[in-house]
């Protein structure tokens, strides 16, 4: 569990960091940015030739075999302040979820800031608030209907902490929503000042829930830790099939069965006891060969304190029967994402990007993914990925990658304020999370740039403290294009990491100098 919440709260920080220079236009109709606005890139879908990426900061696109400064960002009122956590983009519907994190208490807590849909390909967007419950006037619960029963229990959620919807379906006019700590809940998206409405799912204890049938003087939906809650109320993630409704949660996955008529749902519960590699299920993916439909879930075990990997998990017949992925807990990766094109398997992990055969899951092999540009390259992890007429996608916190023959060579795109003649040094990421941006070995990183038309000239940077005291001097940049690249990893002469404050680098160029700063935040 521990594991998974440092995971979630890591990306979410990332929701915090826009690019400099980025300008976020608050307007009823969408805008466009000519470029990503965050680095931080967690997934990757595909629709109508366009590539549209869930970012740190907000939605991108791409058109697909373009080359990679072909960004676009899109920039609307009623879009979610923050990260975008989950989104759904289709034919007949955009959603996305937003979040923030918050400093409290000495450390950073996630929370979310609402849900955006657009039924117009993105052009214009309504807004919905982040569900959580009015405080009860009598104890802990609110009683709820559902289908044709009242008074069912709900344990008020009131707060906005770790209330983050990580996933998003839609199904029959509906958008449903997995919230962790907000449970299962959905919206009619049809209506004007539509509502949310929770939807109960089984208890640890039950296999099925079907509506109409719940005792109510025994079952409450409580999403806290057992043994006063159930795991299995934990809702994570959410996919929707024909009128097939899967929910992944703490305590496995559940199939529902949902009425087309009064979109009421049976629910059938499976976890490890019915053959599932592990029980939180952090993803759900739908592959389909030929004329199966393969249903995987991306399951991780929340007893795990550390990064220990985890088994995948797919079933061929919607639930009777199991089947089990070990190599990743093998080799010690931890998977993120999965991602198809036709037979093959792509699975974005913490390790790279591996690729199999569905035919043989047994044998996996890495992608060597390097800039062939010479750009310096912090963490292996790929969280996302995209294959395209020979073209591969793969994202990551710090940039995407494209391949343009089949992974044999690979180049990294990322956005920052680039340098000119006018404007000759600059950092990024400003401001430096050191404890949590560009991690390796240990330590924080970030990219002092200055712009260098010819790249014979010598450099070197030196780093003084708000007091102007000399704290660390860089040598030996990195040359990408007409721009040089200096790494530093915040700390000082001493090796000792430097604490909040405001940083000063001044380039020595050819002995002309420049000054820039840098914010740094120590948590």
């Amino acid at each position: 569990m521990k594991l998974i919440l440092k995971i979630i709260l890591f990306n979410i920080l990332f929701s915090n960091y826009f690019i400099d220079g980025f300008d976020y236009q608050s307007l009823n109709t969408t805008t466009l940015t000519n470029d990503i606005s965050s680095n931080a890139i967690y997934e990757l879908s595909s629709l109508d030739g366009k590539l549209w990426l869930r970012t740190g900061t907000g939605l991108s696109f791409l058109n697909l075999g373009s080359i990679l400064d072909d960004f676009n960002t899109l920039n609307n009122e009623n879009l979610p302040i923050g990260g975008l956590p989950a989104f759904i983009i289709s034919d007949d519907i955009f959603v996305v979820s937003g979040s923030k994190s918050i400093f409290e208490n000495g450390r950073y807590r996630p929370m979310g800031t609402g849900i955006s849909w657009s039924t117009d390909s993105g052009n214009q967007w309504n807004y919905i608030e982040q569900p959580k419950d009015e405080n009860p006037e009598n104890g802990v619960y609110v009683y709820s209907s559902w289908g044709e029963q009242d008074s069912v229990a709900f344990k008020a959620i009131t707060t906005d902490i770790y209330n983050v919807t990580y996933d998003l379906a839609e199904l029959n006019g509906y958008i449903y929503a997995t919230s962790f700590a907000g449970g299962l809940r959905r919206f009619s998206y049809n209506i004007d000042s539509p509502n949310w409405e929770l939807v109960p799912l089984p208890m640890d204890s039950q296999s099925f829930l079907n509506c109409n049938e719940i005792d109510i003087d025994s079952f409450e939906y409580d999403p806290v830790n057992p043994p006063e809650g159930n795991d299995n109320h934990k809702a994570f993630s959410v996919y929707s099939d024909d009128n097939i409704l899967w929910v992944g949660t703490g305590d496995g996955i559940n199939k529902g069965i949902v009425d087309s008529q009064n979109n009421c749902i049976d629910w059938t519960h499976y976890n490890e006891s019915d053959g599932m590699g592990d029980r939180w299920v952090i993803g759900i993916k739908n592959q389909q060969i030929n004329e199966l439909k393969r249903l995987w879930a991306i399951t991780w075990d929340p007893s795990l304190n550390t990064a220990i990997p985890h088994n995948l998990t797919y079933t061929d017949d919607e639930g009777v029967n199991w089947e089990i992925v070990s190599f990743f807990k093998n080799v010690g990766a931890i998977v993120y994402d999965l991602n198809f094109d036709e037979n093959q398997v792509f699975a974005s992990t913490s390790l790279g990007l591996f690729v199999a055969n569905s035919d043989n899951l047994d044998l996996w092999e890495k992608y060597d993914i390097k800039d062939e540009n010479g750009q310096l390259i912090f963490s292996d992890a790929i969280y996302s990925s995209f294959s395209f007429n020979g073209l591969i996608y793969a994202s990551t916190i710090d940039g995407i990658f494209l391949s343009q023959d089949d992974g044999l060579k690979w180049q990294i795109y990322r956005s920052w304020s680039h340098t000119n003649q006018n404007n000759i040094l600059s950092a990024y990421p400003n401001p430096f999370y050191i404890d949590e941006i560009n991690q390796y070995n240990s330590d924080g990183h970030v990219r002092i740039v200055y712009y260098n038309q010819n790249l014979n000239y010598e450099a070197k940077l030196d780093i003084f403290d708000f007091s102007m005291r000399h704290i660390q001097s860089l040598n030996n940049p990195v040359l990408v294009d007409q721009e040089g690249q200096f790494i530093w990893n915040g700390r000082d002469f001493s090796n000792d990491q430097v604490q909040n404050g405001i940083y000063f680098c001044r380039l020595n160029l050819s002995n002309k100098f420049y000054w820039t700063k840098i914010m740094v935040i120590n948590s």
